[in-house]
């Protein structure tokens, strides 16, 4: 990366970060909204999931003592795996579509603060006409157009990204069942050949960049249907073109937006093994010591925690692409672009 694009990237950075602190009230309450509906609708998928694994729980625990008190080995869950199994395969693609809808209420939220917040500089010199502080509730009405546009952005982004991650898995999933010819999966005995290092761990790795690349190309869209109001695949459109010339001040700030949103889930993941703890024990004291139930859910607890946590990381990073959005809008229009105007709010 060019000195210039540095210079870009870090001005962009800058005015994300004054955006964020000064209009904080409105970037964290919508990060707050969007946790406190993971907890009331995620919290209760997940509360469905082991309300029906219940009775395979509890089978589980029997199974268990039954062969301890004949001296016999077993293996936890032996007879209930296929079971829970189905239910983890109901529950999960729930959990997706819920992290799916709070991402575009996300990105849509803070795109129409970073829009607020120009509106409110740009009409700062007459303080009669400048807007004031922007409510949860104007927020809201000022983002709930887009939501539906919005929501279809995240699933076709998904959906993209979705198969380079899968093949990626697919590669090592074909090593494991010795499909590939050649390559074996490394043993204690037999260590990485080169070729199992080739195929197995750079390959994937590959695949798995090219997934990254899609995400940086469609990750201004939001930010651009909230701007122009158009559709969600024209908005698609409009961001694989603005960063078609800005590929590497793009991927740099998408992957400082990355290194900030993964280093806070580890953070608020090893802050959430505290929770587990507490959790384990309540949920011992309640089920008889039934270390089944409790081994599952101090297991997800961390992970849980650090989820509900995570708006508060990835509204800053909204605010981010929202601003890349408009500087490389900027940038288009003093080329002579064509391009929609942007930056109209409804009221």
């Amino acid at each position: 990366m060019g000195s210039d694009e540095r210079r870009v990237g870090a001005s962009v950075v800058a005015e994300a970060l004054r955006i964020a602190g000064r209009e904080r009230r409105p970037v964290f309450g919508s990060a707050v909204m969007a946790g406190a509906a993971a907890l009331l609708v995620g919290g209760g998928t997940v509360a469905a999931g082991f309300a029906a694994s219940w009775g395979l729980f509890l089978a589980a625990r029997r199974d268990a003592e039954f062969s301890i008190a004949n001296e016999d080995s077993y293996v936890a869950y032996a007879d209930q795996w296929n079971s829970l199994v189905k239910v983890a395969f109901g529950v999960y693609p729930l959990l997706l579509l819920v992290a799916v809808v709070l991402v575009a209420w996300l990105l849509t939220a803070q795109a129409v603060i970073a829009a607020y917040a120009r509106e409110r500089v740009a009409s700062g010199a007459d303080a009669a006409t400048a807007p004031g502080a922007l409510t949860l509730r104007a927020l809201w009405c000022r983002s709930r157009t887009h939501l539906g546009a919005a929501l279809r952005v995240q699933l076709l982004t998904l959906l993209c990204v979705l198969v380079p991650g899968l093949a990626g898995l697919l590669v090592l999933a074909a090593i494991q069942l010795e499909l590939v010819p050649g390559v074996v999966w490394p043993t204690y005995h037999d260590p990485a050949t080169v070729q199992f290092v080739l195929v197995g761990r750079i390959l994937p790795v590959v695949i798995w960049t090219l997934g990254f690349v899609l995400l940086t190309r469609f990750s201004l869209a939001t930010a651009v249907r909230v701007a122009d109001s158009c559709s969600a695949t024209a908005a698609m459109r409009r961001s694989w073109t603005l960063t078609r010339t800005a590929r590497l001040r793009t991927t740099g700030v998408c992957l400082l937006g990355t290194v900030a949103v993964v280093a806070a889930f580890m953070v608020l993941k090893w802050l959430g093994t505290y929770v587990a703890h507490r959790a384990g024990l309540l949920m011992l004291a309640t089920t008889d010591d039934n270390v089944w139930v409790t081994g599952v859910l101090v297991i997800i607890t961390p992970v849980a925690v650090a989820l509900l946590l995570l708006p508060l990381a990835l509204a800053p990073v909204g605010v981010l692409l929202a601003c890349l959005r408009e500087r490389l809008d900027d940038g288009a229009g003093e080329v002579g672009e064509a391009r929609a105007p942007s930056g109209a709010l409804a009221g």
